[in-house]
Formats: structure tokens, sequence, C-alpha cells
């Protein structure tokens, strides 16, 4: 089948617009990418006609769909895909999908044009009651994944901290990290935070700053005891998974997650036997202080079964064979 996958193209550590179309060739199928991120051209067209991200990139995905023909279009995120795109694959009997994968802190957002697609999927399980009462009834649930190609265990790496962070940067994450560090908690902080943290915060002297590649980060991953996942909605929904879930566990990594439904319903008990859930500050310090010496074996003994049953690749085959392709 002939797909193309329209991507952002300014994504940093979280590759989705690698990892999808890699997923789908892997699979076998003819696979093309088309980049709805204005290009420098289209972004002086915009600042000097005073027109929208989708009215600039519009003229070049409609080019891009009529070289390519595809069979099926999908969109990650799509925020720049207009409707007069999607309207041309109408035309063409193009199966069109979304996947939507910031949610549940943005499904409000989406509403704005899942609608559009003859199939759309989120990455959070309970968003999708939130859409069917908004009269969308076609999304599903496909939550985020690893890369088994790039997300494993490492050997040789040296242990550099007893607790990594690997991410971006918020109020809530600071305050976290702060809170560890104050109690005595070996934390070593990676992501672009240098210019966010608030004067004299101790986080400035365990900081890398700066954005990491992929490969960087299962480094990151395999030089700690265990890594620190606060989802950035940790305190608004009680669901939804970020990706650091399954590439942590795919890497072998002990992590200390805030709690969510769906990491007691889409994981096995040997999956979840690698993480350390905690649902208070206290509770993750706590756990944070007193890393059981067992879970890194147990995070190790789970990584194969990330790669095989959370890999975007399976992800890719569950959403085909849910279009029925």
């Amino acid at each position: 089948m002939k797909i193309l996958v329209a991507v952002p193209g300014n994504l940093h550590t979280v590759r989705m617009n690698r990892f999808v179309p890699d997923a789908l060739a892997a699979l076998g199928h003819d696979v093309q990418v088309v980049d709805y991120s204005p290009n420098l051209l289209e972004k002086l067209r915009r600042k000097l006609l005073g027109k929208e991200a989708a009215e600039v990139v519009e003229a070049r995905l409609i080019e891009a769909v009529a070289k390519h023909r595809p069979d099926f279009f999908l969109a990650l995120y799509g925020v720049n895909v207009s409707k007069r795109v999607l309207v041309e694959l109408r035309a063409r009997r193009t199966l069109t999908a979304n996947w939507w994968l910031n949610d549940p802190f943005q499904w409000e957002r989406a509403l704005k044009f899942l609608g559009e697609y003859d199939f759309a999927f989120t990455n959070a399980k309970y968003s999708v009651d939130a859409y069917a009462a908004k009269g969308l009834k076609h999304v599903r649930f496909l939550p985020s994944a690893c890369d088994a190609s790039l997300h494993h265990p490492l050997e040789g790496v040296p242990v550099r901290s007893v607790l990594s962070f690997a991410g971006d940067w918020s109020a809530l994450r600071e305050r976290l990290a702060e809170r560890l560090i104050s109690e005595g908690v070996d934390l070593r902080i990676y992501g672009p935070w240098r210019r966010k943290l608030r004067p004299g915060s101790p986080v400035s002297t365990r900081l890398e700053h700066g954005f990491f590649t992929p490969e960087r980060m299962v480094e990151i991953f395999a030089s700690c005891r265990a890594t620190l996942n606060i989802h950035t909605w940790r305190d608004r929904f009680d669901f939804g998974l970020n990706p650091r879930v399954f590439e942590a566990g795919a890497c072998g990594t002990p992590q200390l997650v805030d709690h969510k439904r769906e990491l007691d319903e889409i994981f096995t008990r040997e999956q979840r036997a690698g993480m350390l859930v905690y649902r208070s500050d206290d509770e993750l310090v706590s756990l944070a202080r007193s890393i059981p010496a067992d879970v890194k074996a147990a995070a190790l003994a789970a990584a194969p079964s990330f790669q095989r049953e959370h890999s975007y690749r399976a992800r890719c085959a569950e959403m085909l064979r849910v279009i029925g392709a």
C-alpha cells in the first residue's frame, strides 16, 4: 500500500516523525513523508501576508498528494493539515487518519479537526469518552510506543547518578526536582531548562542543559539506577501515558512514574515490576531514597516484551488493522 505520512519536522527527543514512517515501511508498505511545518520561505510568506501556518503549507501538501497518490494518508498531530488538503484526499478516495498524541491535556484543540478524518486515534484511553461526548465517535485508543531498534538496554555505560530526568521543563517538574535534591536524592536533569529556572535554583548544578537526541536519551537511561517520569498533566488527569513510559521500559530502565489508570490496564505484571509508581510527592521522595535492589533486574527482564508488544511497529500494525488495510 502507498502511504503518505504528514509529520511535524520540528520534533526533538520524541521522534514520531521518524519512528512511525520507519515502522510502516518495515511492515512492507511504500511510505513517503511530507513535513507540514512551514519552511523558511513559507514562514516569510506567513509573516508578510498574515496567514495561518496551515494556509502557507497547503499548496505543498496538495502537491505531495498529487505526486505520491497515496492509498492512505496519515497525519501525526496534523495541526497544519487544512480542510482543503483533506477535501483533495477525499476526492481521490484516499483513506485518511489522524494519530493525535497530545492527549489528554490538548483534546479540546483536536476537536477542531479530528472530525474531518475517516479514522482518528488518541494516545489517552479515556479521552475517547470525551470525544464521543462531543459527537466524535470514530476516535480510538492507540497509545504511544517505543522504537525497538533504538530503545533497548545498553551495556558498559558508567552510572552517573541514582536518578535521572530527561525532558522539558515545567513548574511542576522544577518543584519536584528541587524537593528531591533537598531530600538528598542524587538526581541529574537533562533538557532545555536553563532559561526557565528560578534564580538560585539548586537544579542548576545538576543540569545538563539543551535538547538531546533519542540516541542520547537511551544513554541517559543507561547511566542511572532509575529514571524519573513526571507527566505534565499529573495533577489534572489520572489517565494518559507519555512516550517515556514505553521508552524506559524498552530500555530496561526502572522508572518512578506518577500513577495513571492505563498503567494497571495495558501492562502485564512483569512489565509493571520494573516501575515504581507514586501517587504523591511524599511517596515519590520515599521511593527515590530507597530504590529496591531487584527492580533493575525486573526492568531488564521486561524489556523484550516492551519492544515486542509496545513498539511503533505493533501500533502501526494495529492501526492498519482498524482501517481495514
